[in-house]
């Protein structure tokens, strides 16, 4: 047991400090954009919301590669492992390409059909998303390639190639935003450039890793192989309709929100949900970690020793979701005027804290119990409770409670708070009923 808690610390804690740092880099990135004015602020929460859509659509392919290559890892076959590796490589450009480019010729017609912003937050909008679409691709390839190190059980290199790439990212926000004086567009052109950095360097160590800095194998291996491609976009597309249900439903919800509470209140959903991705800095560490140990544990048909992993990362998470609660719930206002200080975008953020955290206790499940569904390659399951809970009941319930029953933005809160714990009681039901254990992939 205690082998077992410090192989998943093991593997976690690199994963846990590179999303610290993608944190960081998104918390400052929310403060400089922040400082340009509240437009501004507003425009990029609500340009990320749909960048969010989109760059999550790379679980498509990385949920499948990682649920793969562990197996494949856990069997020594190397000829496997390259094999998925240059399927997945090439599977990632395609797909990041064409939603990139798509992205970017649509920008203005999407924000325009969702959110039906004033024309100055359209122009804000419109030219930090534009920028964002054109780095789609590296998103995805990065996506990718820092899976098939995971799925080796090496979540090290990834933290410091991501870490350094985000440090260079914040040091381009500054110089760009305010030294060049290139405004809300500097922001998004740090973040291309810091993206095209971490895929050059990340793909030169899997290219020696996985190829031996062999270019023959390299370039066989990438090919649309249909059997494999078939199984990482089989294992892939559960997955990402899992993912996506999340930031489409909040880009909907994003859309409601400046409806009920106009620029204050995107400003309030951006900075909180900003804060909020710390609480799951170490939930998500714990749900890849447990990903790759079920995998590898399946793949040498070890299925005893998944019990075992399961509770002690369950341990790990609730300890961290009551920790943080103890700040977002008690000093949320102090923690909100940091980045604004507008009384109704703190009044706001106070109550979206409060009332959404009630229902993220409940996250250390849909966390621990969703690793081990990617790590079995059974990704079914956790997309149905995504899915009834993000796109069936929190839509709905949103605007019913927000407009029928007058309870104006604070219905948008409870309604958020209330799809989290139903998608937690799902995924509870699923994993319990133990069919993970025989999926064959």
């Amino acid at each position: 047991m205690k082998t077992d808690i410090k192989k998943i610390l093991s593997l976690a804690w690199p994963v846990m400090l590179g999303m610290v740092f993608q944190s960081l880099l998104a918390t400052v990135d929310t403060y400089f954009i922040s400082q340009l004015g509240l437009e501004q602020s507003a425009s990029s929460g609500i340009a990320n919301s749909i960048s969010g859509v989109v760059f999550v659509m790379s679980t498509l392919v990385s949920a499948g590669t990682i649920a793969l290559i562990a197996r494949s890892f856990g069997e020594e076959n190397w000829e496997a492992i390259r094999s998925i590796s240059g399927n997945s490589l090439l599977l990632s450009a395609c797909v990041g390409i064409v939603l990139g480019l798509s992205g970017y010729f649509l920008t203005t017609s999407i924000l325009e059909v969702f959110f039906k912003p004033s024309a100055s937050i359209l122009k804000y909008s419109s030219e930090y998303l534009g920028i964002m679409f054109l780095g789609t691709v590296f998103v995805f390839l990065n996506s990718t390639l820092r899976t098939i190190l995971q799925a080796m059980g090496d979540t090290r290199t990834p933290l410091f190639i991501f870490g350094l790439s985000n440090i260079i990212n914040a040091i381009l926000d500054y110089i760009l935003m305010f030294i060049f004086d290139f405004g809300i567009a500097g922001a998004a052109f740090a973040t291309v450039i810091s993206n095209i950095a971490a895929s050059i360097a990340i793909g030169y160590i899997v290219f020696g890793r996985i190829y031996n800095f062999d270019l023959k194998k390299l370039t066989e291996s990438l090919g649309f192989n249909l059997k494999t491609s078939t199984r990482i976009l089989r294992i892939g597309g559960w997955a990402c309709l899992q993912q996506v249900a999340r930031p489409i439903t909040g880009m909907l919800m994003f859309s409601l929100v400046y409806s009920v509470g106009a620029a204050e209140g995107s400003a309030a959903f951006n900075i909180g949900a900003q804060l909020f991705n710390y609480t799951f800095i170490i939930l998500g560490g714990l749900s890849m970690a447990i990903s790759v140990m079920v995998g590898q544990a399946l793949g040498r048909n070890d299925i005893d020793s998944c019990d075992s992993i399961i509770k002690q990362g369950m341990k790990v998470a609730i300890i961290n979701i009551l920790v943080f609660g103890v700040l977002y719930i008690a000093i949320p206002g102090q923690i909100i005027g940091l980045f604004r200080d507008e009384p109704l975008v703190v009044q706001y953020g106070i109550s979206y804290m409060r009332i959404v955290y009630a229902g993220i206790i409940f996250v250390a499940w849909t966390s621990i119990y969703s690793g081990v569904f990617q790590g079995a390659g059974d990704t079914f399951p956790p997309m149905i409770s995504a899915m009834v809970a993000n796109v069936v009941l929190k839509l709905p319930l949103a605007y019913l409670l927000a407009y029928p029953f007058k309870l104006g933005i604070d219905g948008v809160w409870i309604a958020i708070s209330l799809s989290v714990v139903i998608e937690a009681l799902g995924i509870i039901w699923s994993f319990r009923k133990g069919k993970w254990k025989q999926k064959q992939i």
